[in-house]
């Protein structure tokens, strides 16, 4: 009889149980713990360490006013309380000059260590404005036009000038189109001379209807210029065009000069017929008279007038100590006529609306010697 009992089971894989990770003690976690804070307070310390090496050192002192200063004055200042300067921005001022301190910070008074940077505003000085041409308005018209340019009006002088309109501008100070600060004053000169009078219209008049008519009206006429014969032309002898045009501002100077029609082309005559001859007539043929006039070619063609043209011109007159005369002429295909013809000792920019026939030019004498010529 046998003495061992049933076969043991084999065990099985999955009859076993997985081993259960290790707990970490409670002094490992204490030292992750301490190891995290050291490294905090080692990061700190060399935060703090930083922070006192970019630090300036010394003793305080109190800022100085810098603003006002020009900026090489305020840097003598700085270096004196050992402070530096730096220049952050820079900005138009009308009331401070170019390169002056307008603004600081820290503030004057404050108290800082030494070697310390103060941050500067400088000024670029005032803006500039462009002086508009005030020739030929009126003080009120200037005034506007002055404003618009952020300029004021300065001293207004009169000066009795009877080729001039009472009441216009003719002179100013500074001169049109130059710069100056916003806020300048501009001093201007005001004609106190004749009423102001304008062109007459002698267009469609006959030559000597308009000659009378502008002897009546006080209106100097320069000599006639006559126009080729066109097609559609007005009749022969009548005023075809004018400069000034009519309704311009007339000077006492200046001369009207008359363009007139020389007509159209005369119609051709028919040619004569003759009667057959009988055979007992004989046809004696004249011979053609020595003072016969030779016909024009068949293909001429008159010549075209040439063009004219209106603009405002602007002229500056020489600067003389003692007075000189002075005569400003426009030179076109019309002819020469003057502008402006008075003894004055000049400096002034006079402005005068012309029509130039052609090609033209403007023309300064000085005591009758030609100084300037400028094409038109």
């Amino acid at each position: 009889m046998s003495l061992q009992g049933p076969p043991r089971r084999r065990p099985r894989d999955y009859d076993q149980k997985p081993p259960r990770p290790p707990r970490p003690k409670f002094g490992f976690r204490l030292t992750l713990a301490m190891i995290a804070a050291a490294l905090t307070i080692v990061v700190a310390l060399i935060a703090f360490a930083a922070l006192r090496m970019l630090e300036p050192t010394g003793s305080a002192v109190a800022l100085p006013r810098f603003s006002g200063m020009a900026l090489a004055a305020a840097r003598r200042e700085a270096a004196e309380a050992h402070v530096n300067l730096r220049v952050v921005a820079h900005h138009p001022d009308t009331h401070a000059a170019k390169e002056q301190v307008i603004g600081q910070f820290p503030a004057p008074g404050e108290h800082v260590r030494e070697g310390r940077t103060v941050d500067v505003i400088v000024s670029d000085g005032p803006s500039l404005s462009v002086v508009p041409n005030l020739n030929g308005k009126s003080v009120r018209d200037a005034i506007v036009e002055l404003g618009n340019a952020h300029l004021e009006l300065g001293d207004v002088a009169e000066v009795h000038n009877t080729s001039l309109v009472a009441g216009n501008i003719f002179a100013q100070h500074p001169d049109a189109l130059s710069q100056v600060p916003e806020g300048a004053k501009v001093d201007v000169v005001v004609a106190v001379g004749r009423a102001e009078s304008h062109v007459p219209n002698f267009v469609g008049l006959t030559l000597e209807v308009a000659e009378s008519a502008a002897h009546g009206a006080g209106v100097k006429l320069g000599p006639p210029m006559w126009l080729a014969m066109a097609k559609n032309a007005r009749p022969r002898g009548v005023v075809a065009a004018q400069d000034p045009l009519p309704g311009r501002p007339l000077w006492p100077a200046n001369k009207v000069v008359l363009s007139v029609s020389g007509g159209t082309p005369p119609t051709p005559t028919p040619f004569p017929t003759i009667p057959p001859m009988l055979p007992t007539q004989v046809l004696e043929t004249p011979s053609p008279s020595p003072a016969a006039s030779t016909p024009e070619p068949s293909g001429a063609t008159p010549t075209a007038a040439p063009a004219a043209r209106s603009m405002r011109v602007s002229v500056k007159l020489p600067s003389f100590p003692a007075a000189k005369r002075i005569r400003v002429a426009l030179v076109d295909a019309g002819g020469s006529r003057d502008l402006y013809d008075e003894t004055t000792t000049g400096g002034m920019t006079l402005s005068f609306d012309v029509t130039v026939t052609g090609s033209g030019s403007i023309q300064t004498y000085v005591e009758n010697a030609l100084v300037t010529s400028t094409q038109l």
